[in-house]
């Protein structure tokens, strides 16, 4: 973002563009502030870019081609459900000085550029408003909504349960390269074939493919980076991340999308998809059989098993970080 706000010319370019898209208010001034990052993170989600934070060849592409009819969701509009403060940071109302608040009454509606959900608060990017010269502001998340036309966007309601039907299970206990420590590779397969994803080669699993494959490429098998490097050459999206969350994980999976998940269920760590979840933990597809105390099963299948959110805790995010790859197509 700051390269595109240092070319002046690049700058105005895309804000027309944004502009001509109705997510962004004119004029184009050439000066690429916090309301044109926000308007270009706009279109970034709703038109399922999959490059968050800077501008590559997929969004460009994308801003090009994109016409106002084929933005799939109305405008933004923000409701106050509670009286409460507008805030230029995510923290208590007491450890802010007088400039950096603002008062807003219940049942005030607003409309915005973008938004995003933050430490317990909702990060807001206003359309044609300004309090204190800012245009930026969060609210508290229990005093706000947000509706794309009449449909509520934040919060999220989730559905109890979900599971992915059809999600193809492969062990990797049957490749044919490292069968012990495959799991990477297994796990990247699974998710490429629920999205009908074309190989590359006529013959043999689909593992062991993405398993030369790396070999050939210079990938690591063991680098997350590495691995989502594979996903997209394969045509995918991978956006991986070493701080996600149980909350990230379950949006995504409710919009009938795969994770893949990295947990020390071993001493040298495992991968596995996520495909579900329930009152009482995850749904996975675990490639290396079924997980007990004891130790792995790996006679037995690992299709549609659910480990325990204390599990997945334990194992997952002891320090409190979720390493996740969350995987579309």
């Amino acid at each position: 973002m700051k390269a595109i706000a240092a070319d002046e010319e690049l700058t105005r370019q895309i804000q027309t563009l944004v502009i001509n898209l109705g997510l962004l208010n004119p004029p184009a001034d050439g000066k690429f502030g916090p309301l044109s990052t926000a308007a270009l993170h706009r279109f970034q989600i709703l038109m399922d870019c999959g490059e968050p934070g800077y501008l590559g060849r997929i969004t460009a592409k994308l801003l090009i081609e994109t016409k106002p009819e084929d933005l799939p969701t109305p405008a933004l509009v923000l409701k106050i459900t509670k009286e409460t403060i507008l805030k230029l940071r995510p923290v208590q109302s007491s450890e802010l000085n007088e400039s950096e608040k603002q008062g807003i009454k219940e049942n005030e509606s607003f409309s915005l550029i973008a938004f995003e959900p933050i430490r317990n608060h909702v990060r807001v990017a206003f359309r044609g408003e300004t309090f204190q010269d800012q245009s930026i502001w969060y609210v508290f998340e229990k005093h706000a909504e947000i509706y794309e036309g009449s449909k509520l966007s934040f919060p999220k309601i989730l559905p109890k349960r979900v599971r992915l039907e059809n999600f193809p299970y492969k062990p990797q206990t049957d490749n044919f390269f490292n069968p012990t420590g495959a799991c990477n590779v297994t796990s990247m397969a699974m998710c490429l074939t629920y999205f009908n994803t074309p190989r590359r080669k006529g013959y043999g699993q689909f593992e062991d493919e993405l398993y030369e494959y790396a070999i050939q490429r210079g990938y690591s098998r063991w680098s997350p980076y590495d691995l989502a490097k594979i996903v997209r050459d394969y045509g995918c999206q991978d956006y991986f991340t070493e701080k996600g969350d149980m909350d990230d994980l379950k949006d995504w999976l409710a919009e009938g999308k795969p994770c893949v998940i990295h947990g020390y269920f071993t001493a040298f760590g495992h991968i596995m998809p996520v495909v579900g979840y329930d009152d009482y933990g995850l749904i996975v597809h675990d490639p290396y059989g079924e997980w007990f105390s004891s130790g792995y099963r790996t006679d037995l299948s690992g299709a549609y098993l659910r480990y325990s959110y204390g599990l997945i805790r334990r194992t997952c995010m002891p320090d409190g970080n979720f390493w996740v790859h969350f995987i579309s197509k």
